[in-house]
């Protein structure tokens, strides 16, 4: 019971942590949601490397490259493409942007296409 209650914990506890760091400021909801719908996202302004975005983003529920929620599910690049085709970083963001059970969904508000695209790369490139 204490374990679960401890996982719990933990889920809720990164996707909040998540949420919390990547709000942007109140300007931005308010232009984002008044914006039409064909509008494109602001390009990313933060200037963090793929290895930042990966820490501050992922690495509570991925450490070294594990799956703290699903242990099968690795990113491990051999991993990835062998169950799911996952080869690319635009496969990763695709992921991030509509993911299935269990992880945190990353929107573009939350994290930009070119952040997101680092995050990819980085992925690919660090966890064979």
């Amino acid at each position: 019971m204490a374990i679960l209650a401890l996982i719990t914990g933990g889920v809720t506890g990164c996707k909040k942590k998540s949420e919390e760091q990547a709000q942007p400021p109140q300007s931005a909801v308010t232009t984002a949601k008044s914006a039409p719908a064909t509008a494109q996202p602001a390009p990313s302004a933060t200037g963090l490397t793929g290895e930042q975005l990966f820490k501050q983003h992922c690495a509570v529920c991925h450490p070294n490259g594990g799956n703290t929620i699903t242990p099968a599910k690795t990113l491990s690049a051999k991993a990835m493409a062998d169950r799911s085709k996952i080869t690319k970083p635009e496969d990763i963001v695709k992921i991030m942007r509509n993911p299935g059970p269990g992880m945190n969904k990353f929107d573009e508000g939350m994290i930009s296409n070119d952040d997101a695209q680092k995050i990819g790369q980085y992925i690919l490139a660090t966890f064979p």
